[in-house]
């Protein structure tokens, strides 16, 4: 599987909001399986890994807080699907250069 895959299905989304809200609607597996269908190749490590790396950038490099249950990430979630958040909360708000550190470090 690929975290480089999971990041290319994350910008599609982000370039195509009627994709996102497609997508939004299914269960993880089923969205995976969707995914896939559609040409990306990546499984839930994956995006536990991609996901989890922004969510510890966001928190730590960007509003300079440790991670626990007060981190102000959290707040953002609330009210959304989970794709929504990571597409808009984490990965359009996630610098070029922290998403190809994610996807080398992971990947190596």
């Amino acid at each position: 599987m690929s975290l480089k895959s999971a990041a290319l299905f994350f910008q599609k989304c982000a370039d195509q909001p009627d994709l996102l809200v497609r997508y939004e609607k299914l269960p993880v597996p089923d969205m995976i399986f969707a995914a896939r269908c559609d040409g990306y190749s990546f499984d839930v490590g994956d995006l536990g890994k991609l996901i989890g790396g922004m969510e510890v950038a966001r928190i730590m490099q960007v509003d300079k807080q440790e991670i626990n249950g007060e981190s102000t990430l959290w707040r953002f979630m609330w009210g959304r699907s989970r794709l929504d958040y990571v597409v808009n909360e984490l990965w359009r708000k996630t610098d070029d250069a922290t998403r190809r550190t994610l996807m080398e470090g992971a990947e190596a």
